[in-house]
């Protein structure tokens, strides 16, 4: 998990990006809201559901997948690995955000060998 976070902190901050949530298959590994118009706990609650049912909905079985939930102000991008743990990203809907480098840090995520 040392390596995710790891990851992530030399990925962050990128403009857009409100909060993350790191889950496994079973609980939630790790987050962080960096959005003062959010509540930390309603945010992690909410990217944790995105996850679950992203699962259900989504059935990757073994194999990783991207797949990405919009809203009226906020996407939620979701890196689902083959291992189960996956990487959720809220990230606001305006002109300014580094698309191009969220989805870098997704793939990133994704490739990693292990965690």
């Amino acid at each position: 998990m040392n390596l995710a976070l790891d990851f992530l902190s030399s990925k962050l901050p990128i403009h857009g990006v409100a909060a993350y949530c790191i889950r496994s298959a079973a609980a939630p590994l790790a987050s962080d809201c960096f959005s003062k118009s959010l509540y930390p706990n309603s945010t992690q609650d909410m990217l944790n559901r995105v996850v679950e049912e992203g699962r259900t909905l989504f059935p990757y079985e073994g194999s990783p997948a991207n797949y990405c939930w919009t809203f009226e102000s906020h996407q939620v991008y979701v890196a689902a690995r083959a291992d189960g743990i996956a990487l959720a990203l809220l990230v606001e809907n305006n002109a300014g955000i580094q698309l191009s480098r969220i989805r870098e840090l997704l793939q990133g995520f994704l490739e990693m060998e292990q965690l």
